[in-house]
């Protein structure tokens, strides 16, 4: 083999690995919008209901009560079980989409269009 056959045959794969990348990117735009549960940009309110969890120092049990928090859609993506979850973003001063991002265990978590 010289360095032609192999420049030619290393050209194909990338091309190949481009074009697989690109359907990989289509089928996951696919799946996202045929799952999402509310449009990306949506406001909405997100509840977490009381819980129980334990303290570190102690294995103490703590009542954690339900909290309400207001947030917006930011975009979708897929989790590593393959479920479709949103991208949340905390609203700022004056009730706009913030560039923060807000973490809530979506397991423990009721999201409610407002």
């Amino acid at each position: 083999m010289n360095k032609e056959e192999f420049q030619t045959k290393k050209n194909d794969i990338d091309s190949k690995i481009r074009e697989l990348k690109n359907q990989k990117i289509q089928l996951e735009k696919e799946y996202i919008e045929s799952n999402q549960g509310f449009p990306v940009g949506s406001k909405v309110c997100i509840t977490v209901m009381a819980h129980e969890r334990y303290t570190f120092w102690n294995n103490e049990r703590i009542l954690v009560p339900e909290a309400k928090k207001l947030a917006y859609i930011a975009d979708y993506e897929i989790d590593d079980d393959g479920e479709v979850v949103p991208s949340l973003r905390q609203l700022d001063y004056n009730g706009g989409m913030s560039a923060i991002p807000l973490f809530v265990n979506l397991k423990k978590a009721i999201i409610e269009l407002v």
